[in-house]
């Protein structure tokens, strides 16, 4: 096992800790968790992340580009 040491924000690690107390685990698993997640999917999300509905309408203009783009010649 090895230390990792970061500068952080005081208010937001407070928050972390609080947020983390309430549910019954330790800060350094949501700090591992979030680095395993990062290495099995290389992406980060800054922000909330959205749900968008694909409506039926939505969907059908959907299928219309993927088909344009079928279509189109690469290079």
């Amino acid at each position: 096992m090895t230390n990792l040491t970061i500068r952080i924000d005081e208010d937001l690690k407070h928050k972390a800790f609080k947020q983390a107390e309430k549910l019954g685990i330790p800060i350094t698993l949501i700090v591992k968790n979030a680095l395993q997640n990062f290495l099995a999917s290389p992406q980060i999300v800054i922000g909330k992340c959205e749900t968008v509905i694909v409506t039926p309408d939505i969907q059908k203009k959907m299928d219309l580009i993927g088909k344009a783009l079928s279509k189109m010649r690469v290079k």
